[in-house]
């Protein structure tokens, strides 16, 4: 364990600066030689910074997004009537109601949709009489069609004989029989024909009875389930967030009436810059949430998924959330949340305080005291909290590994105080750590 990070004195001394020899009374200007000269005797003589130093700790870190968001519930639905031209006879559920799925949440007054019910029903009793005539005329038509076919059978037999007759040259037929026969036999072929016909217009008309009948049982139904939607039903379980509805109030089709949420579900609508896709990378993310309302307590989510497209207007992009159970019956539709996306952990991560590091040409550097002078590092960081940021490597040498050098590095003594007024190789002294 690298001792912890603390300063060693209370109070920061101010460097005292020599000031240099005047020039001459004349304005001639001094010599080059004898001003190296100077300035190398004022560099061996410069005077120590007095500086706070401190130790890198190792700890766990995370690092995070931000974001601030409202909570939402997964389940929004606005309830409409079904049928139109209704009046509100009965409210059974305010605003705050909790309900089941399936349980009436307003009556509308019922009686033109009875009356319709009424009409349908005398109207299907009207069309089964109907195909019931028609099923009866059919069998009529079947029982006269099979007389007419045993007299078409007998007449023809009767000429198909006489015929036969004649082509044997026996003359038992007098002309007036010969023609009574044929004539006969003409006659039970047109008949039979006729009433052929006339069972395929009866056998069209049965059936023509039969899908009317058929269409007059649907609309009854039709007619039922308006009656039964006169009954407003509430479509999830959920509580009443909304009531926008009152009694005797004539409603249409297009009338809202109920907004129900699902408190059960909740979801967070995250938007996040677009350049936190780096970080953000997909689902299964872990998230806290902190609200205001509920002081002290951090409830747990995760990314369910990310939007594949960017907003042009905002430039964000919306990550959506879910909530995890613990927060059902506490957290409510609507809270205002802040949202911290967890996008990399670390237990055992080495930690410098932000105070001690220095920012140049887009390096991260730090000092620290070796052998009475201040020693510049570049370092690597990684996660970074409000006060501690992660270091990878000092000046290239990795700190998770077994390098007798990484533990070397890890025990300097990291300037906190001071630093902003060094160089490389500047004498310091350190505080003394106060009582």
């Amino acid at each position: 364990m690298i001792p912890s990070l603390r300063p060693r004195a209370a109070a920061l001394a101010l460097v005292l600066a020599g000031c240099g020899p005047a020039g001459d009374a004349d304005g001639d200007a001094e010599p080059s030689s004898t001003r190296a000269v100077r300035d190398a005797k004022t560099s061996a003589e410069k005077a120590p910074t007095l500086v706070r130093v401190g130790r890198m700790e190792r700890g766990a870190i995370r690092s995070a997004v931000d974001v601030s968001t409202d909570i939402e519930a997964e389940h929004v639905v606005t309830v409409f009537p079904k049928v139109g031209n209704a009046y509100v006879a009965e409210l059974l559920v305010d605003e705050g109601d909790t309900v089941e799925a399936g349980e009436p949440l307003a009556l509308l007054d019922r009686v033109d949709f009875e009356i319709e019910v009424k009409r349908r029903e005398a109207a299907l009793a009207q069309r089964k009489l109907a195909e019931k005539q028609a099923a009866l005329q059919l069998q009529e038509t079947i029982a006269r069609e099979d007389a007419q076919r045993a007299m078409f059978e007998k007449a023809r037999s009767d000429y198909e004989r006489a015929q036969a007759a004649i082509a044997d040259g026996v003359d038992v037929f007098s002309v007036k029989e010969l023609t009574d026969v044929e004539k006969s036999y003409q006659q039970a072929v047109a008949e039979l024909e006729a009433l052929r016909l006339t069972k395929q217009r009866t056998e069209s008309e049965g059936e023509l009875a039969q899908l009317e009948t058929e269409a007059a049982a649907i609309e009854l139904e039709a007619a039922r389930n308006d009656l039964d939607h006169t009954t407003i039903r509430s479509p999830i379980a959920g509580t009443v967030r909304d009531r926008t509805v009152d009694k005797g109030l004539l409603v249409t089709s297009a009338s809202q009436l109920f907004t129900l949420v699902d408190p059960n579900r909740l979801v967070a609508n995250l938007r996040i810059p677009q350049e936190d896709l780096l970080v953000v990378t997909g689902p299964g993310l872990p998230v806290e949430f902190a609200f205001d309302a509920l002081p002290g307590r951090v409830f747990h989510g995760e990314v369910e998924a990310i939007n594949p497209s960017v907003d042009p207007a905002s430039g964000l992009i919306k990550v959506r959330v879910r909530l995890a159970p613990e927060a059902v019956g506490v957290v409510r539709p609507g809270m205002y949340a802040r949202a911290r996306i967890i996008v990399s952990s670390r237990d055992d991560a080495v930690l410098l305080s932000k105070r001690a590091v220095v920012y140049e040409d887009g390096r991260s550097t730090f000092f620290s005291v070796e052998d009475g002078v201040a020693r510049r590092h570049e370092f690597v960081p990684g996660a970074s909290t409000e006060d501690d940021v992660e270091v990878r490597s000092i000046d290239g040498v990795p700190l998770d590994g077994d390098d007798p050098a990484a533990a070397r590095l890890g025990a300097l003594d990291v300037i906190l105080v001071g630093q902003d007024r060094l160089q490389d190789g500047d004498p310091v002294r350190v505080a003394a750590e106060s009582a």
